[in-house]
């Protein structure tokens, strides 16, 4: 037990220390709350508020916690502090050779029609339409053991309900990753931004991406106007590359050429294309400028990374359970998100130093999900999930008593005292 408290308290303080780094210059009722809020989310695995209020384990009946935490989500109104925050907190881990991993999610609720401005979804992992709302996210790659860490993550809800559309939350997105990040850091996306807006954004600002080919283009190839499929059937792709999926140990093969997009103005990118992952060749588009014999690997691991950000939308989903939350109004439903981010976000600082630092190897043997600390260690590419169970467990045997570290200094007291006095009675 005192080798669990000893963890658990060194925990809270990180976990303090990281609230309020994002929380910088918020009011202090607001710093008090985005603390209990990240240390109950981070202590019961849930997103619920009676569950966090029991995790606060504060001396007023539970009532009055989930009121009080309810009545601030509600009212909760620096999302872009928080978020600019965050991006400040999570950056000395990431490193100079990052990668910024774009992707729109969705979140849920069929059984919650009076939920504010709930619209149809398209819920990915059933391939059917669900009354849900949509989030973008982007994640960025730590540079020890290229765990995806959350710099953005906005919820909105469907365009009929009042939302701006996914094209404009895209474009707030960019926006928000280039007031943070250099355009030399490649931006990855997914086939459902293979968009001329998207393109013209990226060379007008002069940043770099890596791109899925999606649609049936044209381009023009060796001075010949042609369709792109041709072109990615037709290219001859002689690099090997060998990498541990899914299923196991896979090798494909890799080629690129330039292509240039009539449409835009004849902009000229290149296009690599990796034959044997699927039953269709991948291609991607960049404007990386190295050389052809390196870039052709580089551009195709960096796209494979890309399944970071599902792994962690997924995480959000079967560890913090999100989209069990009960608050019903979009406010609160968006601020709970960002809460639960920062959450998450705490846990991927610790999954950065998964098998560098001691203490969150102790942390990860604390897991009741590793029994093979060595082995897992060594063949694990995700780490939030055991780090989640093993902080959860550490903190439960806490007593928090967040309340002291926000409240106010004690004032004397106004009765007046005589030196010489002696209390009678």
């Amino acid at each position: 037990m005192t080798y669990i408290n000893t963890l658990g308290n060194r925990l809270k303080r990180g976990l303090l220390k990281f609230s309020e780094k994002v929380s910088k210059g918020l009011p202090k009722p607001a710093r008090k709350f985005v603390a209990e809020m990240v240390y109950g989310i981070a202590a019961s695995n849930s997103c619920k508020l009676t569950e966090i209020g029991r995790a606060l384990k504060e001396d007023i009946p539970l009532k009055k916690s989930v009121d009080r935490l309810s009545r601030n989500l509600a009212n909760f109104s620096h999302s872009e502090i928080v978020m600019n925050n965050l991006v400040a907190a999570v950056r000395p881990s990431l490193g100079s050779n990052t990668m910024l991993l774009l992707d729109p999610s969705d979140v849920t609720k069929p059984c919650s029609p009076k939920m504010e401005a709930i619209g149809k979804v398209y819920d990915a992992s059933t391939g059917k339409f669900a009354q849900g709302y949509w989030t973008m996210g982007v994640v960025a790659l730590t540079e020890e053991n290229q765990q995806p860490v959350p710099v953005y993550e906005r919820l909105y809800p469907c365009k009929k309900q009042g939302g701006a559309g996914g094209t404009e939350e895209t474009k707030k997105a960019l926006q928000h990753l280039r007031e943070h990040f250099g355009p030399e850091i490649p931006r990855v996306l997914d086939r459902g931004f293979d968009a001329e807006g998207y393109f013209r954004e990226f060379f007008a600002h002069d940043e770099k991406f890596i791109l899925r080919q999606n649609q049936n283009r044209v381009a023009i190839h060796h001075g010949k106007r042609t369709c792109i499929d041709e072109i990615v059937r037709g290219l001859d792709c002689t690099h090997e590359l060998s990498f541990r999926g899914k299923y196991g140990l896979s090798k494909c093969r890799i080629g690129m050429t330039t292509v240039a997009l009539p449409n835009m103005g004849n902009l000229k990118m290149n296009l690599a294309v990796c034959k044997g992952i699927g039953a269709k060749p991948l291609a991607l588009y960049t404007n990386l400028d190295e050389t052809l014999d390196t870039l052709a690997v580089r551009v195709v691991k960096a796209y494979l990374m890309r399944w970071r950000i599902e792994e962690f939308y997924a995480f959000k989903k079967q560890a913090l359970h999100f989209e069990d939350f009960r608050v019903r109004g979009l406010k609160s439903i968006q601020a709970l998100d960002l809460l639960l981010t920062i959450a998450a976000a705490y846990i991927g600082l610790l999954s950065a130093n998964a098998s560098s630092d001691p203490f969150v190897v102790r942390l990860i043997q604390l897991s009741k999900r590793v029994e093979r600390l060595a082995s897992f260690l060594k063949n694990t590419k995700f780490f939030y999930y055991a780090l989640a169970d093993a902080v959860s467990r550490s903190l439960a045997c806490l007593n928090p008593r967040l309340s002291r570290f926000y409240s106010s200094p004690s004032l004397p007291s106004p009765q007046l005292c005589f030196a010489d006095f002696v209390k009678m009675g």
